[in-house]
Order: C-alpha cells, then structure tokens, then sequence
C-alpha cells in the first residue's frame, strides 16, 4: 500500500529502455518498515525482480539505483548504492558511491530507479521531477568521463543537474569498470558499469527541485547538532580531515598487512613508506572537498602532471593509491596518482591495478608469456607495461583487452594454473589488508555478500579490537564482529558514509553517540518513532536476503572462505611476519549460528527467515530445493 512518509522521496521509478517507457510506483509501508531504505530497499528490489538463471548483463536483469531516508538529511549523509546481478562474481552485486546524485535524485522524488531492457542504441535518461526522458547519446559513446558530463550539462543547460555516466570500460562491459558519479565519485565495485553498458545505457541525469519533509523540524535540528557534537569530540574527524584514508599506508604497514607482490608480502622499505606517508604533504593542494554535508570531509586533491594529459586535479583515497602504485612494484606515489587519473578519465575501478599484479605475478612464472599480451614486458613495477593495459582494457582493444576486461575470473578461466594465486573471495578482488596479519577484523572478507571486500565491514576498527583482543576467545570476537557487521549494513540502508559515521570513530562512547543520533535523525525526520531494535532487525532481514539470493547462485559454506594463499602460506614482512590465516571454519561456525544460518550449508534457516518476516523467501528457497519442505 503506497504511502508518503517524510524524509523520503516517496516512490520508486521504474525504467524501461526497450520501450522507453518509465512508471512511478508509490513506496509500500512494508518495505520501509521492514527494509528501511538504501541498502535495504536495493537487496529487496533484487531478490524480488533478478533472473538468479539468467546472465547478469541479459536485458531484462534489472540495474538498481537506490538511496536512503536520511541521504540530504544528516551530516555526511549522500550515498547511493548501485545494485545489479554481479557480472564480474556472478552474484549479488552493489556498488556505494557519494557525490550529490543520491540527494538530487531524492529531491526529484525517488527513493529508488530500478532500470530493465536495453536501449536499440546509447542512450540517456534525463530525469527532472517527474519528466523523464531518453535521449539520443550516439555522440556521447567513446567519449571520457569528463567529456561526457561536461557536454550533458551543457545539453541540459543546469549547472545544478547530477550525473552518473560511464567511460569507454563500462560501454565495452569491463567488469572492473566503474560508474562514475560527479566526474570522480565511482560505483566501481562488482561490475555494475558492465551492466549500465550492457543496457546501451551511457548516463543518468537528474535534477529534483522538491523540498523533501521533516516530521518534527525541531527535534531534526536538535539530533543534527548532536550528531555534530558526536564528530567534534572523536580525534578521528580531524584525522580524516587532514590526511582522509592515506594515514592506512602506515597503519596497515606497520602490522604488516599490507598486500604487495600478489600477496606475498605485507610490509614496505621505510624509505619507500615514507614517501606513501606523506603523500598528502607533498602532492595535495591546500583545499579539501567531500561529498554532500560531509563534515569530515575526507577526500583530498592532488595535483599532478599526467602524460597526454597535462596538469590534473586528482582525487584518490588510500584504496584507490595502493593498487595502482605499491601493490605493483611501483613504489612513487606520483606515479599512481597519474594511474588513478587514467583510470578515473576512462571509467575503470581504482583496484584494477591488483589484477595486473596478478597477471605480473603469473607472467614471473612464465604462465602468462610476452606473445599473451602483445610483447609487453610485464615484470614488477614496468610503469610504461601498466599504462598501456589500462588503456588498452578500458577500449577493450586487441589481446590485451581481452584478456583484462574479463576479470579476474576471465584470467583463471583462460589459465586454470592461475588460480591458486588469485586473490580473491567469490571472484572479487577488493581485499586491501592481508587477513593474515589481522585475522580476527578481516574474516569480513569471507562472508560478505557481495565478495572479496572490506566494505561490508569496515569501521569501528579501534573499538573492535578493545571488546576483542588478538587473544581473545572466538566466541567473543565473533559477536563483536557481528557488531562491526551491522553497523555498518545499517549506515549502509540510511544512506550516510561508512567512513564518516563509522571508520573514523575511534570509542566505543562515540559509536553509541553516533548510533543514538542516527536513530533520532530518522525519528524526527520520518516520525515512525522506531526503536534501535528496529533497526537491527532490519539489519538481519536484510543480511540475510542478500545471503538467500546468493543460495539461488549455488553459494554455499565452500565460497566463504578466503584465498587459498592466506590459508596456506606464510606472509612476510622486513619486521613482521604471520602464519597462514588461523581457525577459518571454526569462525564460521560461530558466524553461522549468530546470523541464524545452516552450520553445514551456509543456507539461512528456515525458522531464522520466518523469525525476520521472510516467509516468501523461505517458500521460494522451498520451491528451488534449496530448503527442505
């Protein structure tokens, strides 16, 4: 049953690009109640509308973009997630990115646009309140990043517009293309630019000109500045505003868990950490900048010249640096700054460059030749061999186009050898720490839904190991992780930043203070008047749909594990050493039975999705065999 709430756009928009056709639906009071919003609202809409038999990039595999109840509502609060069938995993996909999309989308009156079909030819969607229109993009396709969202803000003729478009990579349906927000925000993660390009799709522009509402103005203003009080009194706010996440090259190194050579190592020469270190000194111009009313502000501007293109204005965090510089032997910051221009121009995920350490690692045992790449030398750190992959992979041109553009998983399928050097968890390969120096936090990777990632669980970091030290009982870790996990789900469906909210927060007084003003945030906002309860019972449901869809893939206990490096060998450091990742399944096991889900198969359990409201989810597992009748 529809219903206007405030604090929501109200309604979700239904696109189809092969009839041209869009149709606005009402919100259902169900689907906030139970789901809440952003991540929430996305993992519904998925479970409810994909193929599970299917192929990811088929027209009528739905492509989910998808914001919050308090996106343009709180301090650091414009996310959108970017939901689709994984082409690159194969699984439940979504992608988080900032920007102002989220907020002029909502200001348009959508919670959600769910897009289907496939343009006969580019095009894009132009969206202004309730006029939505297709456009002919013929003359936009091949065009950068830039390029295109210069020249559609020119066409639509309003500075104020957002848009979300793809580069080159995601119109050649690389899976490690990104879609890119604002010029330089990216949804880069799990393919869901492949999609967007599978779809004819070049861009999305939106303007929303609505005020969204606010049941009680008073009591919003109110939980905002408690909100505020709760960033100024944590050190993290200021740490986040000064270095943003280029403080981890340190962190990271110093217990070594860093990820170089494919994994092999953990750790860097000072010398070469220095000068990571201080990269924020050196190359970042006096300014900073973040996304909507981000009042930390984390991401910096560097300035650097880039060949063939002259002097840039790059924004880069220490995920996006790492595997574009030191993962692959390149060891002078300038030089991945340059990459993560190239990358962000031409529409390709910052962490493509850990597919082309793998590649450098299996071109060192010979399994991967010169005649395989066109003649590139592809040893350690060949500055001139990675450029020319990047361009090559995001135009999908000749060999070495082919052989990038499908992943991680399209190298192990043309090399099987390759696979017990892969790094990755259910084919994605976005693991920045080493689980092997810090096995308690990053056993994250191994059950988040989407793969390979540290988003699903990042944050809280510094309380985590204060309720859990390294000798801490199992038990006790795991019930903390499960803290860490369901924080950050929730920031997640609220539509504010994970790192704001929860990455910078450095004690446990400041992550109650700040779960407390998220609750009144959406209280006053929304007047459902919900208990924190509420909201970790949305948490669960949510958690554990994306873990029932995944079942109808064929995932099970076997894909939560970790990569086959981790778990047998050693990772060496110049200071610091670690054994192979300890006691995976008896973490699981413990995992399984907090989260209510099978100890054998993974599966949630029957009683456990009825427990949440999941009842059609369970009859539809019934129906596929999964779960016993």
């Amino acid at each position: 049953m529809g219903v206007e709430v405030p604090g929501y756009g109200g309604s979700i928009l239904y696109v189809d690009l092969s009839t041209k056709n869009s149709k606005k639906v009402p919100l259902d009071s169900e689907l906030i109640r139970k789901f809440i919003g952003g991540r929430g609202f996305g993992s519904k809409l998925l479970y409810d509308l994909v193929d599970p038999d299917a192929s990811p990039l088929a027209p009528h595999q739905p492509l989910i973009f998808v914001t919050g109840p308090l996106a343009d509502l709180a301090p650091s609060a414009s996310r959108l997630n970017v939901m689709a069938k994984s082409p690159m995993t194969g699984i439940h996909g979504d992608s988080n990115v900032g920007g102002l999309f989220a907020v002029e989308m909502k200001r348009a009156g959508y919670d959600a646009i769910v897009f289907k079909g496939a343009s006969d030819k580019p095009t894009y969607v132009w969206i202004h309140d309730d006029l939505v229109e297709f456009r002919d993009a013929t003359h936009l396709w091949g065009k950068t990043v830039t390029e295109t969202t210069d020249e559609l803000i020119r066409e639509v003729g309003d500075r104020d517009v957002r848009v979300a478009c793809i580069g080159p990579a995601g119109e050649r349906l690389v899976v490690n293309a990104a879609i890119m927000v604002d010029y330089d925000r990216a949804a880069a993660k799990c393919g869901v630019a492949a999609v967007m390009g599978s779809k004819n799709l070049k861009a999305v522009v939106v303007r929303g000109t609505r005020e969204v509402r606010i049941h009680d103005l008073k009591a919003f203003r109110e939980a905002w500045e408690d909100a505020l009080q709760a960033f100024k009194a944590d050190p993290g706010t200021l740490l986040g505003f000064t270095k943003g996440s280029h403080f981890l090259h340190r962190v990271h190194n110093d217990i070594g868990a860093l990820i170089l050579r494919n994994g092999r190592f953990g750790q860097l020469p000072d010398d070469v950490l220095e000068k990571f270190d201080r990269v924020t000194d050196e190359y970042c111009v006096k300014s900073t900048s973040g996304c909507g009313y981000c009042v930390v502000s984390c991401e910096k501007n560097f300035v650097v010249d880039v060949p063939g293109y002259g002097r840039r204005r790059v924004k880069v965090d220490y995920y996006g640096l790492a595997p574009l510089s030191y993962r692959m032997d390149v060891y002078d910051p300038k030089i991945g700054l340059e990459f993560s221009y190239l990358t962000t121009e031409l529409g390709l995920d910052h962490t493509f460059g850990q597919l082309i350490a793998l590649a450098m690692e299996l071109y060192e045992h010979g399994i991967i030749t010169k005649e395989d790449v066109e003649g590139l030398d592809l040893s350690w750190g060949n500055v001139e061999a990675i450029r020319t992959i990047i361009v090559k992979t995001a135009y999908r041109d000749g060999k070495i186009g082919e052989l990038f553009a499908g992943g991680l998983k399209g190298i192990v399928d043309k090399y099987p050898e390759a696979a017990k050097y892969a790094i990755h968890v259910k084919w994605m390969d976005n693991i920045p720490q080493d689980p092997r120096g810090n096995p308690f936090y990053n056993f994250r990777y191994a059950v988040s839904t989407r793969g390979g990632t540290h988003l699903w669980a990042s944050g809280l970091s510094r309380i985590a190991h204060e309720l859990a030290p390294p000798n801490a009982p199992l038990e006790q870790q795991m019930s903390v992780f499960l803290i860490v996990e369901n924080f950050v789900t929730l920031v997640n469906m609220l539509g504010v930043c994970n790192w704001a909210w929860s990455a910078y927060t450095t004690s446990m007084e400041s992550y109650k203070r700040k779960e407390k003003a998220l609750l009144k945030l959406y209280n006053s906002v929304t007047g459902l008047n919900l208990t924190i309860n509420d909201f970790y019972d949305a948490v669960e449901r949510v958690i554990l749909i994306e873990r029932a869809e995944n079942t109808r893939y064929g995932i099970r206990r076997k894909d939560d594990t970790l990569p086959e490096r981790f778990l047998k060998e050693p990772l060496r450091g110049y200071k610091t050493s670690h054994p192979p990742y300890p006691d995976l399944d008896k973490r699981l096991d413990l995992y399984y039975r907090l989260r209510g889900l099978d100890e054998e198969t993974g599966i949630p359990k029957k009683e456990t999705l009825v427990k949440y409201g999941l009842d059609y989810v369970a009859k539809d597992l019934e129906a596929r065999g999964i779960l016993p009748r």
